[in-house]
């Protein structure tokens, strides 16, 4: 029989930082989220629980594997590990697909942008006006954040990629936001979109409710002509022999 291949795991933010972590070098949990926090990886960043169990996935999936066990003093064991030659090529894989194959995410942004038109203007405007200094605040820290990584880590721009394309994600949010705002408080905008989806709602539930009334008083019609069709033909049937009275002579 031939061997059957392990269901492929589907890619997360933090086995890939794990897994690229672990093709720089071999190391062991504590250094790697020392390192995640370092280099600013906070999209992988969580509770503590939540990497060791993602690390004991991984070995378990054979990507990656135990090199050696170390113990400092009276500190807890430190296993380090190493990547696997399949958790080379599925580290590739997952940053192929990732990289090229777009997905549909749908931010909470998004949902509560979907519902906008359910409150007031005057409340829309200034629930977004909260987003524009929270977005400026977000771009300073950013530009922070980026100027520290370059000036004291003196990582090369190729490893800031991910840094310089949240700053361009934000400053287009920061500028659709401003420009909503301006649009909400030129007019626009029908805000009045709701209350006429309900009035359209409602008419449409009207007019299926009286076509479904309007067909079952056919249906109630037609039984009842067939119902009296039937009484008015009662009687002997025309396969049947009739039996008349004999007269004896």
């Amino acid at each position: 029989m031939g061997k059957t291949s392990k269901p492929r795991s589907a890619p997360n933010p933090l086995a890939l930082t794990v897994l690229a972590l672990l093709i720089e070098q071999p190391r062991h949990p504590y250094e790697m989220q020392r390192l995640m926090r370092e280099r600013h990886k906070d999209f992988a960043m969580g509770k503590t629980r939540s990497f060791y169990d993602a690390v004991d996935r991984l070995a378990r999936d054979g990507l990656v594997e135990p090199l050696e066990i170390s113990r400092e003093g009276k500190r807890p064991e430190r296993t380090v590990y190493r990547i696997t030659d399949e958790g080379r090529e599925e580290f590739k894989s997952w940053l192929g697909e990732l990289l090229s194959t777009p997905v549909a995410e749908y931010p909470l942004f998004m949902v509560a942008v979907s519902f906008l038109a359910y409150l007031p203007p005057e409340a829309a405007i200034a629930t977004l006006r909260g987003r524009v200094a929270a977005l400026e605040g977000a771009l300073a820290g950013l530009d922070t954040s980026l100027r520290a990584l370059q000036e004291q880590l003196h990582l090369p721009r190729l490893f800031l990629l991910e840094h310089e394309h949240t700053q361009a994600l934000r400053r287009a949010e920061l500028e659709w936001v401003r420009t909503v705002i301006a649009d909400i408080q030129a007019g626009r905008f029908a805000w009045n979109v709701p209350v006429e989806w309900r009035r359209q709602d409602d008419a449409a539930a009207d007019t299926a409710e009286a076509h479904t009334l309007e067909q079952w008083s056919a249906v109630w019609a037609w039984r009842q002509d067939d119902a009296a069709a039937d009484a008015a033909g009662a009687g002997p049937s025309l396969d049947e022999p009739h039996h008349a009275d004999t007269i004896s002579a």
